[in-house]
């Protein structure tokens, strides 16, 4: 969290602020290190999984080495683009990382920072690329495994997990969930479609 903190600063967060269409960047930050901690959770869940670690890492290893975090202004403003799609394709990653739980993901967000959970869920995909570079760099520097890269995780893991206890374990309560894709989610990506045109 503190390297996500490092690169979520105050001139990329107005950034996306002006993104999502949200006035208060105040609240856009709160939502933003709410994202970060879900996203990372999902991840550290994903590394220890058998099932899932080898995809995960596959993904970090091919498409996320932390170059986006060079310029990140650059990336958000459209003014330089990633060599790689996948990259910067929050809306795979989240649908990767979250399944069938991203609109009681955007929920929890919303409830929690007082952002609309229209505006959090495409805050959701525009962060989800930060968090993947800056895990791709952490593994890339540490020349970690995916074993390696799950204990770097899960260090960072049990502090996100006790933050979320402390409020309400609302993030752990999430990713517990069995998503059911209900029409709801068809709704949440309605909405934030007509929010990205």
């Amino acid at each position: 969290m503190n390297e996500v903190s490092r690169h979520l600063n105050d001139n990329v967060i107005i950034q996306l602020s002006k993104q999502v269409g949200a006035q208060d960047p105040n609240v856009v930050k709160k939502a933003a290190f709410a994202i970060s901690e879900l996203l990372l959770n999902a991840i550290t869940r994903n590394a220890n999984n058998p099932q899932r670690g080898g995809g995960l890492y596959g993904a970090i290893e091919k498409d996320h080495d932390g170059g986006i975090l060079g310029d990140l202004m650059g990336i958000l403003t459209g003014q330089k683009k990633a060599n790689n799609s996948s990259t910067t394709n929050g809306e795979g990653i989240v649908s990767h990382l979250l399944g069938k739980q991203q609109l009681e993901a955007a929920q929890v967000v919303s409830q929690h920072s007082g952002l609309h959970i229209f505006k959090s869920g495409v805050l959701m995909q525009l962060i989800a690329p930060v968090i993947m570079g800056v895990v791709g760099q952490t593994r890339k520097t540490g020349g970690l495994d995916l074993g390696g890269l799950a204990r770097v995780l899960m260090g960072g893991g049990q502090q996100q997990q006790q933050q979320a206890n402390n409020s309400g374990g609302m993030f752990g309560k999430l990713l517990d969930m069995d998503g059911d894709g209900s029409m709801m989610d068809d709704l949440l990506n309605i909405g934030m479609k007509i929010l990205k045109n």
